[in-house]
Formats: C-alpha cells, sequence, structure tokens
C-alpha cells in the first residue's frame, strides 16, 4: 500500500470511529428520547412507520425500504432494506470515437457488483420538530446481511476476418490482456453473463443523521447522511488493475418520504 492509499484507509477508519463514537455518545448521555408518555401529552404518537427514497452514495446509486414501530415516542425500530450497485472510483467512462456503439464503456472495469442489504435498526429523534413543523433531528444505526451479486462484464470488440480482411465486432469477456483502447467498440448488453453471476455473502453497518421537515406529523419528508461499511469473507475485483477487496465504505446522502400511522 503507497502512502496514498495509506493515507485514506487511515481516514475512513478515523471517520468510522468518529460516527460510533457520537453514537455513543448520544446513546449514554440521555439526549436519545422521552417515553411515551410525555409524547401522549403532545397528543403526538404514532405506532408504525415506513419509509422509502433513493441514496447518492460514493460508490454509486441505491433505493432503500424501511418498515417499523416506534418503541417510545422518539425513537423506534425498523427493518432495513436497499439495494444499490457499487462502483470504483477509478471507473471512467470512455468512447472509442470509430465505433457506432454510442453507450460507451468504463475501461479495465471486470465485474459489475450489485449488493442487497437486509437488516434491522434504530432510529432516535435528538430534537422533534413539535407540532407547528420545523427540522426534526435524529440519528440511527442498521446492521444485518449483505447479499452481493457479481457479474463479469462483456464487451463488444474489433478484429479482423481472417477471410477477406474486413474489420468485424464480437462480443467476447472482457479479460484485459487482449483487449485495449483501439480493439474495443463498446459495452455489450447488461444481461449478456448474468448466469456467471457468482453470490458473495457478507455483513453491512451503517451509521447516519436523519434530517426530517414539514408541517404534517404524518407525513415524512427526510434528507439522512452517514456512512455504510459492507465487509465480506471472499475478495471482490471490479477493476483489473486494482487489487481484489474484501470490504467497501460508502458515504451517502438520501432522501426519503414516509409516513406515521396508528392503524394495525
Amino acid at each position: 500500500m503507497n502512502s496514498s492509499q495509506q493515507f485514506f484507509a487511515n481516514t475512513n477508519f478515523r471517520m468510522i470511529l468518529l460516527l460510533f463514537g457520537f453514537v455513543l455518545f448520544l446513546e449514554f448521555n440521555g439526549l436519545q428520547a422521552q417515553d411515551v408518555k410525555d409524547v401522549e401529552e403532545k397528543g403526538i404518537v404514532y405506532r408504525n412507520v415506513r419509509q422509502s427514497g433513493i441514496s447518492f452514495t460514493s460508490t454509486g446509486l441505491g433505493v432503500n425500504y424501511r418498515k417499523g414501530k416506534h418503541l417510545t415516542g422518539f425513537s423506534f425500530l425498523l427493518g432495513d432494506f436497499s439495494f444499490s450497485n457499487m462502483r470504483d472510483p477509478k471507473e471512467i467512462r470512455s468512447v472509442n470515437p470509430f465505433s457506432d456503439n454510442t453507450g460507451g464503456y468504463h475501461y479495465g472495469k471486470m465485474n459489475t457488483f450489485f449488493v442487497l442489504h437486509a437488516g434491522i435498526g434504530k432510529q432516535k429523534t435528538i430534537n422533534p420538530k413539535g407540532d407547528k413543523g420545523g427540522v426534526e433531528i435524529g440519528y440511527g444505526y442498521y446492521g444485518g446481511f449483505s447479499a452481493g451479486f457479481l457479474k463479469p462484464v462483456y464487451l463488444t470488440v474489433f478484429y479482423v476476418d481472417d477471410q477477406d480482411g474486413g474489420v468485424r465486432e464480437r462480443v467476447e469477456k472482457y479479460d484485459p490482456l487482449k483487449h485495449y483502447p483501439d480493439n474495443i467498440s463498446g459495452k455489450a448488453s447488461f444481461f449478456k453473463g448474468i448466469g456467471e453471476t457468482k453470490f458473495h455473502p457478507g455483513v453491512y453497518g451503517s451509521f447516519l443523521l436523519n434530517f426530517e421537515f414539514g408541517k404534517q406529523q404524518q407525513k415524512l419528508k427526510m434528507i439522512e447522511t452517514g456512512v455504510t461499511l459492507d465487509v465480506f469473507p471472499g475478495s471482490v475485483q471490479l477493476m483489473a488493475y486494482n487489487k481484489p477487496t474484501n470490504y467497501f465504505l460508502s458515504f451517502f446522502i438520501r432522501i426519503l418520504y414516509g409516513k406515521q400511522w396508528n392503524r394495525k
């Protein structure tokens, strides 16, 4: 590992420790909740909650869904489900100017990686917004099972026909030893190679800060920011010239909509 890689690795580790310490501070210093009796006096107790939205992460895009129940007026337990893709920061879209394949491709990308999360977590309110609206601030932490799906990348490549000397195209699995920018036409169909997808089980943990705004108590509009760490026992390789890795650290901004209700 060179000095720059070591610097970023250390920085990521410090960020995780900082977020973990922040959550522990909130947990053990009484900021997290009032009990249900306190909230009942305000008339804003809801039994059920549901949230869904989209994530913009440092490793790609994702969709999220949560559903659960309030434990107290200001804390609730949620099932956490999400699906996202994992990109390498070195992925750069390329286009061959001599090709009619306008979709382009990412040179050096060997595999496409998708991750499904299924877990459970807790969210707590630090500052409630009250009956008249405002911004409600909270935090949460989640963890559970990661299901990774690694699919090889296929490309359309140029080749010279031995019979007539003409230039043709064919679809091949990307091979860094024989595919270069001058003979790559573009990417093949996403579904090419889907039967070769490999399953990578793992675990994940996520810490977040949540900002909920709006005047309606039952309808939720939220922005979240935080970090997610995925760890896999088996190594995953995305780029041909990078070493395989067994963890992915993603920083995210998430937009969520949801509702609270009392009906069973």
